[in-house]
């Protein structure tokens, strides 16, 4: 039996009049999800910031008028450290990814996403994943490359780190198997392995760990 999953509240901060009502119609037909407030600017809400019942997650654009996304997640991880910001954004080079997850955002997710993918990605940071989008994906987990084997619980083989590095240059399980002349169930076992060592139940996971265990730069 699947597991039911838990209703979240919800802000949208997005400049554009129409994704944002768009994008605010689609989740208020989600019974998972209760949008709670949809906004222009950060700076709006930093206006009315004590009146407000603060959400479990804002989705932010970076690109706002006013008070830039990046400098608003700061503020936000810093006045509501309950609320997970998760960017959605146009923006999909390496630089602003990385800066907005160091900023504090809790997952990066491309307007391209489909709806029903932003919907999951919502409900996957409240399990305590770091949701991706597939482009922009690839730059992080090329980070995983440089992690210090000695920080990991259990270390990783040769074959493993090897399959994590093909994941990182954006290569798929079957490209991986026929580079490496493998079957893709095996591809996967060494993958279940990866998550295992590292704790871990899924690439948003692994990335997860790797950010709470400091291997990302």
């Amino acid at each position: 039996m699947a597991e039911k999953l838990t209703s979240v509240s919800l802000w949208i901060i997005e400049d554009n009049p129409d994704y944002r009502r768009e994008l605010t119609d689609l989740l208020e037909l989600v019974d998972t999800i209760e949008c709670t407030g949809s906004f222009a600017s950060y700076d709006e809400v930093r206006e009315l910031f004590d009146e407000l019942e603060l959400p479990e997650i804002i989705l932010l654009d970076l690109n706002l008028p006013g008070t830039n996304g990046l400098q608003a997640i700061s503020e936000l991880r810093r006045l509501s450290p309950a609320s997970q910001v998760i960017v959605i954004t146009v923006a999909d080079h390496r630089k602003t990814v990385f800066d907005a997850l160091r900023a504090g955002a809790a997952g990066y997710l491309l307007k391209s996403e489909p709806f029903d993918g932003i919907v999951q990605h919502i409900h996957e940071v409240v399990s305590g994943g770091i949701p991706l989008s597939s482009a922009v994906t690839p730059f992080v987990l090329d980070s995983l490359k440089i992690m210090p084997a000695s920080k990991t619980e259990k270390n990783l083989s040769d074959r493993e780190s090897e399959i994590l590095e093909m994941l990182a240059d954006g290569a798929s399980r079957g490209e991986i198997a026929s580079c490496l002349s493998i079957a893709t169930t095996t591809v996967d076992y060494h993958l279940r392995s990866v998550y295992s060592k590292l704790g871990v139940h899924s690439t948003s996971g692994a990335v997860g760990k790797a950010f709470r265990l400091g291997l990302l730069k």
